[in-house]
């Protein structure tokens, strides 16, 4: 029986809506918000807390599923340096949905994901070679 299971379900297909999650959960980590409509925004939320628990600590296994789910060294790299320190003592509700009302365009209500504590995303400079 499928008592209590939420499954996402766009109109798009499996592989598609593997895609728009593993899309919007790498822009999520990389921006630090992220704003889609409402139906993402519900949609993706207990996946990018359910990603946030296993960046809290640093093991094999954990590295592993964050490699398959969201296939990008650099938001693996930011999740340790950066969200790990901050999160690491927390227990759930990491990021809220904030509702941004409707588009104008086609009248989709919109919805904002943002950090429920502020994470702040350093930035590293990266040397280039002078001349």
């Amino acid at each position: 029986m499928r008592h209590r299971v939420k499954k996402i379900k766009f109109s798009d297909g499996i592989d598609a809506n593997r895609a728009i999650v593993r899309k919007l959960a790498v822009n999520f980590f990389l921006k630090g918000k992220l704003t889609t409509t409402l139906a993402k925004a519900k949609a993706m939320k207990p996946i990018i807390e359910r990603l946030i628990e296993k960046m809290k600590v640093k093991t094999e296994s954990n590295l592993n599923y964050l490699k398959q789910k969201l296939d990008n060294k650099e938001v693996i790299k930011i999740a340790y340096n950066n969200i790990s320190p901050v999160i690491g003592k927390i227990n759930g509700g990491y990021v809220r949905i904030v509702k941004l009302g409707k588009r104008d365009s086609d009248g989709a209500e919109v919805g904002r994901i943002d950090w429920a504590y502020p994470v702040v995303l350093k930035e590293e400079k990266k040397e280039g070679k002078k001349l």
